[in-house]
């Protein structure tokens, strides 16, 4: 179980920044097929704090969910545990949680000035981070012993 995801922890990882790199490329050649106003830089900040970084968390999420279910033991005379239902939801209230806990950081620090790339990161993707946190540890601490 460990390896299993430990591989899917770093197909995410790969996918993450390939899913980046490869969505700063397709917008850059976007914006030189379509001529973009490139006017103080507001096309190419939003193209590499906003719309990259989503598509790099998306297909991260995609990818890793993916491999989970291909990596994964298929026996179709497996039933799904007692408590998974209970479990899923957990997972489920933790991830809506800590979306919500970190729209509301967002919300605080609206309008602060960063002074590092770092900082602004972090606010920037503080919804997803706490989303996919909380729910990973509900997911660890509903799991079996």
């Amino acid at each position: 179980m460990g390896m299993r995801l430990l591989k899917t922890l770093l197909v995410m990882l790969a996918a993450l920044v390939g899913g980046y790199l490869a969505a700063l490329g397709v917008g850059l050649a976007a914006f030189d097929v379509f001529e973009v106003s490139q006017l103080e830089g507001a096309n190419a900040m939003g193209l590499a704090f906003f719309i990259c970084p989503l598509v790099a968390v998306i297909s991260a999420l995609m990818a890793g969910i993916w491999y989970w279910i291909v990596s994964g033991k298929r026996n179709p005379e497996t039933r799904a545990a007692p408590g998974a239902k209970t479990r899923i939801a957990w997972v489920f209230a933790a991830t809506v949680g800590g979306w919500i806990a970190a729209l509301l950081l967002q919300w605080f620090l609206a309008g602060q000035s960063y002074e590092t790339y770092i900082a602004a990161l972090a606010v920037s993707l503080a919804p997803w981070l706490g989303g996919i946190g909380l729910a990973a540890a509900a997911w660890w601490m509903q799991r079996r012993g």
